[in-house]
């Protein structure tokens, strides 16, 4: 009463641009101390939807003698809308959400299994149709045995990637205000239209009321659709058993519906934004996933982490290929994470990358610590000298040892001459320039084509140094810290930056 007092009182006759009072000044003129203002504002939104006789023009309001189309609109939600165009309104505005934060896809109001496909490009996000509402602390709901059938099959046979389906769920007790708040909004619409159409005659007043309804029924259901979708469904299974649970949360935060699902869901670990090495590689251990040889391909593991509702749900390929890129990264890949290799030949893997950033590509295999390990050991031990060699000297038959002692040491040994008089050259300088993520696997190369042939030379002597130069607009604190910290640790005969 006092909010519709105050609108009668700021009805008096004023120049047309000035009419009425703004929405602020109401709600100033009739709070008093300790009431909420927002309460006021509300009740006027609500009286302008059902008074005839007020009216409303972006934020201002007042009372005319004249009927406005308030009841043309409620008469139209009533009589010319159903539940189907409602529900019509409100998929439509499901599948036009573009801020769907870590998931990939959103499906919207499937009839049933085969409306949902089964890609393995991430994690999808179902919304299930009104009919299929949920009851809070049941397993028995009908959003719960629809959300069943969709997560075993999918149009022709089972699913495969269970892992990768997130569902969301309407409260029934908000159905009838979301679907209310819908037909208004198509009735506001419907008005403007008819009068394009030259269907009606509005008024310059009525024009407005209709456009500022619009506008405001819109954010409604927008809010509504928030409001209604309270239940956020996510399969979950113990390793070794058949059983589905369903993990039942709530949406929070801000943001479009998609999103707030989302950060409930990452604060919980139930999508996941971004992984470490470390848990893939305690995921591998768990299960186990490695193969006997002790390696899996990443599009194997990729798989496994799609399928297994047992497994973490990460959002993305790119997060398991980042999570890999960080456990391959670690100075300890041996004992905390693993290593990277390109390829399997049938004896070797090749190209491992161990200590240093990777690309990891599907074809690409993650390697256990130790067999990498134990790889890398044995190819560095085969390319190293194998030790002095005992050479017999063709006229007296004394034996000469030639690779140590001061005779046969570099720099210091006789030289060799050939018949024709000219000396052979006694030293080979070279330098090569290596790419940051395919290091490993050229110095692997240069070393079994270049060192080992040098070693192989009469009193052969090779020394190798690393160099590295950097550039950058400006290494920050941590980079310089880290770099340093590791450069140290690792023997680093000089490392400054300047």
């Amino acid at each position: 009463r006092r909010v519709a007092r105050a609108v009668y009182l700021a009805s008096a006759p004023r120049e047309e641009d000035r009419r009425g009072t703004d929405i602020k000044t109401i709600t100033l003129g009739v709070a008093q101390p300790g009431e909420a203002p927002g309460t006021f504002a509300d009740a006027l939104r609500r009286l302008s939807g059902d008074a005839t006789y007020l009216y409303v023009d972006g934020a201002r309001y007042w009372y005319s003698l004249r009927a406005n189309i308030t009841r043309l609109a409620a008469d139209r939600a009533n009589s010319n809308f159903n539940d189907d165009n409602a529900d019509d309104e409100i998929r439509r505005r499901l599948t036009q959400i573009r801020d769907l934060g870590p998931f990939v896809a959103l499906h919207a109001f499937p009839e049933g299994p085969g409306d949902v496909t089964d890609d393995d490009d991430g994690v999808h996000l179902i919304v299930l149709p009104i009919s299929a509402h949920h009851v809070p602390s049941t397993d028995a709901s009908p959003a719960i045995t629809m959300a069943n059938e969709i997560l075993a099959q999918r149009n022709a046979g089972p699913r495969l990637n269970r892992n990768m389906l997130v569902f969301a769920a309407p409260f029934e007790a908000r159905l009838v205000e979301l679907r209310a708040a819908a037909r208004q909004h198509l009735a506001w619409k419907s008005i403007l239209q008819d009068q394009s159409n030259d269907k009606i005659e509005l008024t310059k007043a009525d024009e407005a009321q209709a456009k500022s309804k619009v506008s405001e029924t819109d954010r409604t259901v927008t809010d509504r659709i928030t409001e209604t979708y309270q239940h956020v469904l996510v399969p979950e299974q113990t390793a070794g058993t058949k059983e589905i649970r369903w993990h039942q949360t709530k949406p929070s935060g801000s943001g479009s519906l998609a999103e707030r699902i989302a950060k409930k869901l990452d604060s919980e670990e139930r999508l996941i934004t971004s992984y470490g090495g470390a848990r893939v590689r305690m995921d591998l251990d768990r299960i186990p996933l490695w193969s006997e040889r002790q390696d899996i391909t990443v599009e194997a593991l990729w798989k496994a982490y799609c399928q297994f509702p047992y497994l973490t749900r990460l959002a993305s390929f790119d997060v398991l290929a980042a999570a890999i890129d960080d456990g391959v990264a670690k100075l300890a890949w041996d004992t905390e994470t693993f290593a990277y290799a390109d390829a399997y030949d049938g004896n070797r893997w090749v190209g491992i990358s161990v200590a240093q950033g990777v690309l990891p590509r599907r074809s690409g295999y993650v390697v256990s610590g130790p067999a990498a390990k134990q790889q890398i050991d044995a190819e560095i031990a085969a390319a190293k000298p194998v030790g002095p060699e005992v050479r017999k000297e063709d006229g007296g038959g004394k034996d000469t040892h030639v690779g140590e002692g001061s005779s046969g040491s570099p720099g210091e040994s006789e030289e060799r001459v050939p018949g024709d008089g000219q000396p052979l050259p006694s030293s080979f300088y070279g330098k090569f320039s290596l790419d940051s993520v395919r290091a490993i696997r050229q110095l692997d190369e240069i070393l079994q084509n270049v060192v080992e042939h040098l070693t192989r030379a009469d009193g052969g002597s090779v020394e190798l140094t690393l160099e590295i130069n950097a550039r950058s607009p400006g290494f920050d604190d941590r980079i310089q810290r880290v770099v340093s910290e590791n450069a140290v640790q690792l023997g680093a005969d000089a490392q400054e930056f300047e």
